[in-house]
């Protein structure tokens, strides 16, 4: 989508041009953002745009209106006179213009505006002076894939008669000459947007005038968003029951793939029924997670979402209108979905704190809740609190799981991979053990980090930072292992090309550039999935990824959680920490039930590095077999992949490490350190 090819000319009038065809429809079809700044709007003014606008459900475009509140003489007396809020008025009189506007529309248009609106493609603010004097300006820009701009100016409303029946004249910009004069009017509407222009209030559109406008869109003509109904599984019937025995509080820890996102809100519509009213705050640890989260959310039959991260311009008014409407009883459910990072900030507490009752709080993948970055919410006073997690402890942190402990209360109910396997909701597996060496290089290096600890940890005064930097440096020399690299080429070499399918390779940071690009020049339909790919991207990736157009994906950490990639059948982990949640997140992607896969495979790259010296081999063996015992213990293959280790223990003695597990290791390093202060 691309202005370039447009035949634009710099104004266009009445008397020649037919405004909406030539200009309007014209540049939407080709735009993906369409910014308006207008004295007044109906509702009936796009229905002549409405196949420009058509183009806007098939990508992901948005327009953006801000306009004249369209205020009677007895609606700007009410608010002078002080007798109601301001909102209040507003909303009244949007709710008058609907109603007033919908027999003029046809059918097919509004159905445009109404599902325009229902999928947030549109958004309206409205604008009114401080000293009621009309808001009246008219300009809009709009935007394409290519970043180009077209900005235009002029009489006409965005109204059917501004747009189609009136005499108007427009003038427009859009070529190198006019830049300084394109920004600038995009400036002023971000300034307006923000409301940061001085001598208006620009307000969100309150909830209820959305709902009004969703509510004509045809059901008929696009994918059914109803509720849909969903019985719970048995286990998921007893984890509901297990928080609503505890005060609608608790932490629920099964195992990832199991379903905790359904079952906390299947909790949270038991909830609903009881109370009768629910304002839902949902926090995730990434941004990727909002939208699956919002479709599961629209699957249970919620429909207003405020999604709140990013720049606090884009998210806090719309949330602080939400809270009142909630707080008025003009709602009875709506959701507010963040991240953990935007919950730690001031704003989006100050909000949250003043919902007034039926207050309900989902932490996904709740041990990041420990953080201490967290520790200042004011989200105490929730009503109700349910943690999610598949490994709800922290790493090395006491104070922090006592902490969410203390916030969400115990683990109400535990739901373990084992059971989830025999009971089929998650895929059988077959673990496969690789054993792999270390060149001269990297044992030289890994035994100079290691003196280089040993020196640090006896020095009191030693630097923290610099333990962590060297600890770091020393895990890398395992993790980017250059054999593992080798023995994964030829592994892909001997494989049947077109044989080859949902595929994930786990690996080292800074390293998936080289092996995307390795992988594609053996042939396979390949792509990185990082930190570097956008949003956006991501999600068509996974779909492609789903269909089988992209047979294997490159990922170091973006597919740890909560990323739903059920198709997967295959994957190999060249690279994971000790801390069991990253690994133990990993295979749960892997093990997720889909109709096209009866048993998953794991290829698990293990450092046992044979020209070591003794000391070297057990220190090494120690760090990466808790992950082996992990991951072996439910295996189909069990006792095969315990024949492929042992041979490499028994020249040392350890093959009991086969039987490590990472908390196991963990408590016994407690146990340790307590013995070591009782002495």
């Amino acid at each position: 989508m691309s202005f370039q090819q447009l035949d634009l000319k710099y104004k266009y009038r009445s008397s020649h041009d037919q405004i909406y065809s030539d200009f309007y429809q014209k540049c939407l079809r080709e735009a993906n953002q369409y910014d308006r700044a207008v004295g007044y709007f109906t509702s009936n003014s796009l229905s002549v745009l409405a196949n420009g606008l058509d183009v806007f459900l098939e990508k992901d475009g948005v327009i953006r209106i801000i306009a004249n509140p369209y205020l009677t003489k007895q609606d700007v007396d009410a608010i002078e006179l002080g007798y109601k809020a301001k909102q209040d008025v507003i909303t009244q009189a949007m709710l008058r213009q609907i109603e007033m506007s919908e027999t003029t529309i046809k059918e097919d248009a509004f159905n445009t505006l109404a599902w325009l609106i229902y999928n947030d493609k549109l958004e309206i603010k409205i604008a009114f002076t401080k000293n009621n004097s009309l808001y009246h300006e008219k300009f809009g820009i709009f935007y394409d894939d290519a970043g180009g701009k077209i900005a235009f100016s002029g009489s006409a409303n965005e109204t059917a008669g501004g747009i189609r029946d009136n005499f108007e004249k427009i003038d427009v910009f859009w070529n190198a000459n006019d830049s300084e004069r394109i920004d600038d009017m995009s400036n002023d509407f971000e300034d307006l947007w923000n409301d940061s222009t001085p001598g208006l209030t620009v307000m969100e559109v309150p909830t209820i005038i959305k709902e009004k406008f969703a509510s004509y869109r045809i059901e008929s003509k696009r994918p059914s968003t109803k509720k849909q109904a969903i019985k719970p599984r048995p286990y998921q019937e007893e984890a509901i029951q297990a928080i609503k025995d505890n005060n609608w509080h608790g932490i629920l820890e099964m195992a990832t793939g199991t379903g905790k996102t359904i079952t906390s809100l299947l909790v949270t519509e038991e909830y609903f029924k009881q109370q009768g009213r629910i304002f839902l705050v949902i926090i995730v640890p990434f941004t990727h997670l909002v939208e699956q989260w919002i479709e599961n959310c629209q699957m249970m039959g919620y429909t207003n979402v405020t999604k709140c991260f990013g720049s606090k311009k884009s998210w806090k008014n719309k949330l602080q209108t939400d809270v009142r409407d909630f707080n008025l009883g003009i709602v009875e459910k709506h959701i507010a979905i963040t991240t953990y990072k935007t919950a730690a900030s001031t704003d989006f507490n100050d909000l949250i704190g003043k919902i007034k009752g039926k207050s309900f709080l989902i932490a996904d993948e709740c041990h990041y809740f420990g953080v201490k970055s967290l520790r200042q919410h004011k989200l105490w006073g929730m009503d109700a609190k349910i943690g999610l997690s598949a490994t709800p402890e922290r790493w090395w942190d006491e104070e922090g799981s006592a902490y969410i402990e203390s916030f969400f209360g115990p683990v109400v109910y535990e739901y373990d991979m084992k059971t989830a396997i025999e009971n089929g909701a998650l895929t059988e597996y077959s673990y496969h053990p690789l054993q792999v060496d270390l060149t001269d290089d990297e044992l030289d290096r890994y035994e100079k980090l290691t003196k280089r600890l040993i020196h640090l940890y006896s020095d009191e005064k030693a630097n923290k930072d610099e333990i962590s930097e060297v600890n770091r440096k020393r895990s890398l020399i395992i993790s980017k292992a250059e054999q593992k690299k080798e023995l994964l080429y030829s592994i892909f070499k001997n494989k049947q090309r077109a044989d080859v399918s949902h595929t994930l390779v786990y690996c080292a940071p800074g390293e998936v550039e080289v092996i995307t690009k390795d992988l594609a020049d053996l042939g396979y339909k390949v792509h990185r999935f990082d930190s570097e790919v956008s949003l956006s991207e991501r999600m068509k990736i996974l779909e492609a990824f789903d269909k089988g157009s992209i047979q294997v994906l490159i990922a170091i950490k973006c597919l740890d959680e909560g990323v739903d990639v059920p198709s997967t059948k295959e994957a190999y982990f060249l690279a994971s920490t000790s801390n069991p949640r990253e690994f133990v997140q990993r295979r749960g992607r892997i093990l997720r039930a889909h109709p096209n896969k009866t048993v998953a495979t794991i290829h698990d790259f293990i450092v046992l590095p044979t020209l070591a010296n003794d000391q070297m081999f057990k220190a090494i063996a120690a760090k990466e077999l808790p992950r082996f015992a992990e991951f072996s213990q439910y295996a189909i293959n069990n006792y095969k992949a315990r024949e492929v280790i042992g041979e490499y223990l028994k020249p040392y003695y350890l093959e009991y490490l086969m039987d490590k597990k990472p908390w196991d290791v963990y408590r016994e390093f407690q146990n340790m350190e307590v013995q070591n202060e009782n002495d």
